[in-house]
């Protein structure tokens, strides 16, 4: 994640913190990497990668102590190609926070065009009371 400044908080509980953070699309992070003879342009789950960086961001901010955040739910709309090279921009903003709940609304931009929107959900949980369960 490059250019990520602090998130700005809008209220006591969280909601409306927001964050932007730039990405670039390396090879790597193709769909044509994943599955020869497709395009070299962003992969949804390389999108969906850095949509949970940025709401992971967020959301450390606002949890306890002792605490970490886990993805718990993604709803994607992949509306554009991006190719290698080009940067994108993910916006984030915390929608809802229900207790140990968060929903993020994510826009992922290249230039001027919109490439995804992206409903994500996260929730606190001990760091320690997961890893015990992982043995």
């Amino acid at each position: 994640m490059t250019n990520a400044p602090a998130a700005q908080q809008t209220d006591a509980g969280g909601k409306g913190t927001s964050l932007s953070a730039n990405f670039k699309v390396h090879d790597k992070d193709t769909v044509g990497h994943l599955v020869p003879g497709m395009p070299m342009v962003a992969a949804t789950p390389y999108l969906v990668t850095i949509a949970e960086m940025v709401c992971y961001e967020i959301s450390k901010t606002l949890i306890e102590p002792g605490q970490i955040t886990v993805g718990t739910r993604v709803e994607i709309d992949h509306l554009g190609a991006s190719k290698v090279g080009a940067t994108l921009v993910v916006n984030a903003v915390l929608r809802t926070r229900e207790r140990n709940r968060f929903t993020f609304d994510v826009t992922v931009t290249d230039g001027e065009r919109t490439v995804a929107k992206i409903v994500h959900g996260r929730t606190a949980v001990s760091a320690q009371k997961m890893m015990a369960a992982l043995g």
